[in-house]
């Protein structure tokens, strides 16, 4: 063995450990530094990918280990390395995360818009550092927007999260720290708080080019801040609820291209610093808000402007002459709905590439310059509508040969329509209805080859209806209703295969109605009214069933119905085109109120109604037609208004009316109309006006439908018909013959007298009878005088309640007995309910609605039950009232307010009710105040009440005899029992109602805002459908626990249209009751199923208030679906109502 050296073992063991430590940290910093290379970009992409769980498409195939991600959909390299990924519009589907891209570091473009990403805000921070341009627009992307995105990623030169659910304030860090950023789109997000502190100091935004903050609910005052971008080209904050004034500050943005503000409440002048900006300003909007002041001199430095738009807002003065001269570039000039005066400057045709003039609804006088044209040529559009200009139509604007639409109405013009107008070939719109002008239709109109709306109604026009106009063969509205037309209805009308709507009333017309009118295979609104026409009806007339639709008819038309109502105008209403002009303006012009009363409507609807089959409006009424009504007429299934009063139209009525299942109006009054009345009018279930009085009809009004309920007044002067709401029909039996009276004869017996004390005793009995009847009359007087002097009192306490009551007390005693349909009520009197409201007190009222008011009597047997005082009618109806309450006392279902009785006193009418104990489900749901000891109700009480109102509107739409429609479903008519059952009310009113009175307004009878559907802003009628409309709306009360109405909440829409915008923009939730969502439920499981099973039935509310009735559910399919909801109902209650 050798010897042991100490100093050699150590040095040996010193090196081996060296060299085994030198490779531990050679293998540690190996683990912990991999390079970068396209290998890991792979690998985080695939991550990424794993994220994604629906590509329809198909674009990430490709995305597999052992291939290249430089050739993967989207990727694109540099150097060998990603530096782009582009998934635009792919549609991708998952909830993803940017932590698997955080290793990209040569990632520098992240375009991933329209798609379906669920990401939470919090991810923005994980994104690369070097990430330059960023999109992810079109989103789910939700929750606060981060501080400091701009310091993780200060190399941000692009960002946009438009059209996302980021909520949260905005960050006042938001523009710090980013001196690369040029474009910063939030707009479309639900963004909250103040922008007034935004903090901007002097360079912290030097390369900002564009800022887009638009839609969202941002409030405060515009910060003068904001001017230190001074690089800006492009601002917008429109749709928000930005207030103040406009910082003079903005004075200092001279780059400055678009500035839109469009859409806030902005209040102040415009400040003149603005036309020290505008040298290149291309587009300022300032519309929508409530500026004030006259229009700045200074915007004639706005030598570029190409869009000036200041509408609906509150600016005075004139319009600057100087402005104008210097605008070469300005092509749309939108300045309606102000208060701007004065006249309007010749100056402005200098702006030689104008396009579209804007002025309505102003108080612009005197005459429209001349020389406009060809000052303006290029001009396509002149709207003046609704302004104080006077003097004739320049014949001078033929020069502007690209005018597309000329609307000169409601103003003060005359003189004749310029026969060079005819030179304009692209003419489309010429409309100039309610003027002062005078003349005849110019025939060179008819070179107008594009010519599409010729409207001239409410003129001084004469002559006739000149030929050469069928020339233009696009024509689709034609309105010279009220003018003084005379002369034969030209039978080329035929030619106009494309004409909609023709509108001919009121003029000295004569001779027959064209038969070629039934080639009109667009025609749905036709009115002849008030001429001298004479001959038969035409079997066809219009649009035939099976004619081929034609597209785009009246598709750029403002329509607008106004409804007669009253008799001292003759015809039901007519169309006019609106546009540009405030509703209001029909009522604040006498002139125009040339009726007792007249209603607007419009709505989308209104601009689809060319789409029905056939003919939906018909007017010939106030002429001299003979003949038959045609049995043709059956045929036109879309026909909603039959108006054929005052002629001379004789025959029956033809049974094929029968067939019009849409009818709701039918007027043939006055006329020599002759035979019994069709029983298939029974089928009419949407009449709301039918008028045959002051004809020569015969026999039995139909009994069943709605012909039975409708006012006498509407079958007067008939001699020979009657029935229900008529007097009854007499027996046609013989009368009873009399019996032969006896002749005898024979002799009669002479007795000897009585003895006078029989006679002594029969006196005595007649005395004391006489004594006994005296003393009873006296004791009946004194009861009837104690009783008058109580009733006196009771109605003394009737007249010093806070509404008047009309009662003859001479006529009807107050003790008149209750009609009632439950036994335990069957000795109810008038009397009694006087004591047990305290005399219909105030204290005893709770509730007043469309219908009446209504009180809570406590009996003596200690129930209660609810009285509703129905509102006051104008004329009388009592059979027809009696006739209605015998009906509806017979229907009873679980989830219907029981009628339990009525009274007629007077001219007053009272229904007796079960009391319902927690009142409505309007009370519960939005009660006077939110406070602490209101009662929430829970979701499985919504869910009860909903399936509850669900199917008690079904049973009275299927299961009830005859079917009734509720004509006013809303919360407030849902009342709940002490079960919280619901109980639908009111159901019958508003055809009780309709069928008493026709004087009332038409509101009352067509719903209450915010629950009316939109075909009733066209319609005459109420249908199942829009009963589905108004439930739904019931339904979204339950689950946004919101009213149906409320500006603070949706501006100028309302519940459903707020509801529908946020289901589109994915905010869901942002529906849903934020007190429901804030309830804890057991475990975090329970919550979200319970908040799955609301987005549910808010799946079921929208398909309920769909636009259109043909796509709305039925209440039996409701009943259903929401029964299907319910956890383990499969099997269910067959029962569905």
């Amino acid at each position: 063995m050798e010897n042991f050296n100490p100093v050699q073992v150590f040095l040996h063991l010193s090196a081996i450990l060296v060299l085994v430590g030198l490779h531990f940290v050679s293998v540690s910093t190996a683990d912990q530094q991999v390079t970068p290379s396209i290998k890991t970009d792979a690998v985080s992409l695939l991550n990424f990918k794993k994220m994604i769980d629906t590509d329809p498409n198909g674009v990430l195939s490709g995305w597999k280990l052992g291939t290249s991600p430089c050739s993967w959909y989207g990727v694109t390299c540099s150097m060998n390395r990603a530096t782009q990924l582009d998934l635009s519009g792919c549609f991708l589907v998952g909830t993803i995360s940017f932590e698997p891209l955080a290793s990209l570091d040569m990632l520098s473009v992240l375009n991933l818009p329209s798609n379906k990403f669920s990401i939470n805000s919090t991810s923005l921070l994980q994104l690369p550092y070097a990430l330059k341009q960023l999109d992810l627009s079109f989103n789910a992307l939700f929750g606060v927007l981060p501080e400091t995105l701009s310091s993780k990623c200060p190399n941000l030169v692009s960002v946009n999260l438009a059209f996302n659910n980021l909520t949260g304030p905005l960050p006042k860090d938001l523009l710090l720290n980013s001196d690369k950023l040029q474009t910063l789109d939030i707009s479309y997000n639900n963004l909250t708080g103040s922008i007034s502190g935004l903090r901007i100091e002097k360079y912290s935004c030097p390369s900002l080019l564009q800022l887009d903050l638009s839609g969202n609910r941002i409030t405060g005052s515009i910060p003068m801040s904001l001017a230190n971008c001074t690089s800006l080209k492009t601002m917008s904050l429109s749709t928000n609820n930005v207030t103040g004034e406009i910082p003079r500050s903005f004075g200092q943005l001279g780059s400055l291209q678009r500035l839109d503000l469009s859409h806030n409440q902005i209040t102040g002048w415009i400040p003149p610093e603005l036309g020290n900006a505008c040298a290149l300003l291309v587009e300022l909007k300032l519309s929508f808000n409530n500026i004030t002041g006259p229009i700045p001199a200074s915007f004639s430095s706005c030598s570029s402007l190409e869009l000036l738009d200041l509408s609906n807002n509150n600016l005075t003065g004139p319009l600057p002459d100087s402005i104008f001269q210097n605008l070469t570039s300005l092509q749309s000039l939108v300045l309606r709905n102000n208060i701007i005066s004065g006249s309007l400057p010749g100056s402005i045709s200098a702006c030689k590439s104008l396009q579209v003039i804007d002025l309505s609804s102003n108080k612009i006088s005197g005459v429209i310059p001349p020389d406009i044209c060809p000052g303006a040529s290029s001009l396509e559009e002149l709207r003046m509508p609704d302004n104080l200009i006077v003097g004739e139509i320049p014949a001078q604007l033929s020069q502007c040969s690209q005018l597309k639409t000329i609307d000169f109405s409601l103003n003060y013009l005359n003189g004749s329509i310029p026969a060079e107008l005819g030179k304009l070939e692209n003419l489309q719109q010429l409309i100039a209805w309610y003027n002062g002008l005078e003349g005849k239709i110019p025939p060179d109109l008819g070179k107008c080859k594009n010519l599409k709306d010729l409207i001239l109604n409410n003129n001084n026009l004469s002559g006739g209806i000149p030929v050469e106009l069928f020339s233009c063969s696009n024509l689709e509205w034609i309105s010279l209703t009220s003018n003084q037309l005379s002369g034969e209805i030209p039978e080329e009308f035929g030619l106009l295969t494309r004409l909609a709507v023709l509108q001919l009333g009121n003029n000295s017309l004569s001779g027959k109605i064209p038969g070629e009118l039934g080639n009109c295979s667009s025609l749905v609104w036709l009115d002849l009214n008030s001429n001298r026409l004479t001959g038969e009806i035409p079997p066809r007339l219009g649009r035939q069933i099976g004619a081929k639709a034609l597209s785009g008819i009246l598709s750029g038309n403002t329509l607008v119905f106004v409804r007669n109502v009253g008799n001292s105008c003759k015809g039901v209403g007519g169309l006019l085109e609106f546009a540009g002009i405030r509703p209001e303006r029909l009522q604040q012009d006498p002139t125009l109120r040339t009726c007792d009363f007249a209603r607007l409507y419009s709505g989308p609807v209104l601009s689809l109604f060319t789409k029905y089959q056939t003919l939906e409006y018909l007017d010939l009424s106030y002429n001299q037609l003979r003949g038959k009504i045609p049995e043709e007429m059956g045929d036109m299934i879309a026909l909603q208004v039959l108006e054929l009063s005052h002629n001379q139209l004789s025959g029956e009525i033809p049974a094929s009316l029968g067939q019009l299942k849409d009818l709701g109006v039918f007027d043939a009054s006055h006329n020599r109309l002759q035979g019994h009345i069709p029983d298939s009018l029974e089928n009419l279930s949407f009449l709301v006006q039918i008028d045959l009085s002051n004809n020569e009809l015969t026999g039995e009004i139909p009994s069943r439908g709605q012909l039975s309920t409708l006012p006498a007044t509407q079958y007067a002067n008939n001699p020979g018909l009657c029935g229900v709401p008529l007097p009854d029909c007499q027996s046609s039996n013989d009368q009873p013959s009399t019996t032969p009276s006896d002749q005898d004869t024979g002799k009669q017996s002479r007795r000897p007298s009585v003895a006078s004390l029989a006679n002594s005793i029969v006196v005595g009995v007649l005395i004391s009878l006489a004594s006994v009847c005296v003393l009873i009359v006296w004791a009946i007087a004194m009861r009837t005088r104690r009783k008058e002097a109580k009733e006196v009192k009771m109605l003394n306490r009737l007249q010093a309640s806070h509404a008047a009551w009309k009662i003859d007390k001479e006529k009807e005693p107050l003790s008149i007995n209750v009609a009632t349909f439950q036994r335990q009520l069957r000795k109810l009197k008038f009397s009694q309910l006087i004591e047990a409201t305290n005399g219909f007190s105030a204290d005893s009222l709770i509730g007043c609605g469309g219908f009446g008011e209504v009180f809570k009597a406590t009996l003596k047997d200690g129930s209660s039950v609810a009285i509703k005082k129905l509102i006051r009618l104008s004329c009388q109806g009592d059979r027809e009232f009696m006739a209605e309450m015998e009906t509806l006392g017979k229907i009873k279902h679980r989830n219907l307010v029981p009628l339990l009785g009525y009274c007629k006193i007077g001219e007053e009418r009272l229904l007796v009710y079960e009391f319902m104990e927690y009142g409505s489900l309007e009370e519960m749901l939005h009660g006077r105040t939110k406070t602490r000891d209101r009662r929430m109700l829970t979701w499985e009480e919504r869910k009860k009440i909903a399936r509850g109102a669900a199917k008690g509107l079904c049973f009275l739409h299927h299961n009830c005899i005859p079917h009734i429609i509720h004509r006013d479903m809303k919360s407030s008519n849902v009342l709940l029992d002490n079960e919280m059952e619901a109980r639908v009310s009111d159901f019958g009113m508003a055809r009780l109602i309709s069928a008493l009175d026709t004087h009332l307004s038409v509101s009352t009878l067509a719903g209450t805002p915010g629950y009316v559907p939109p075909e009733y802003y066209q319609s005459f009628r109420c249908t199942a459908k829009g009963d589905v409309y108004s439930f739904g709306v019931v339904l979204l009360e339950l689950v946004t626990g919101k009213r149906p109405t409320d500006k603070e909440d949706f501006g100028d829409t309302n519940l459903v249209g707020w509801a529908k915008m946020k289901v589109r923009e994915g905010k869901q939730m942002e529906v849903i009751d934020q007190e429901l969502l804030s309830v804890t439920k057991v475990t975090d499981e329970a919550e979200a199923d319970e908040v799955k099973e609301m987005v549910r039935y808010l799946g079921v509310t929208l398909q309920c208030v769909d636009d259109f009735p043909s796509k709305r559910p039925n209440m039996l399919q409701v009943v259903a679906m929401l029964r299907e909801l319910v956890p383990g109902s499969a099997s269910g209650s067959s029962n569905s109502a």
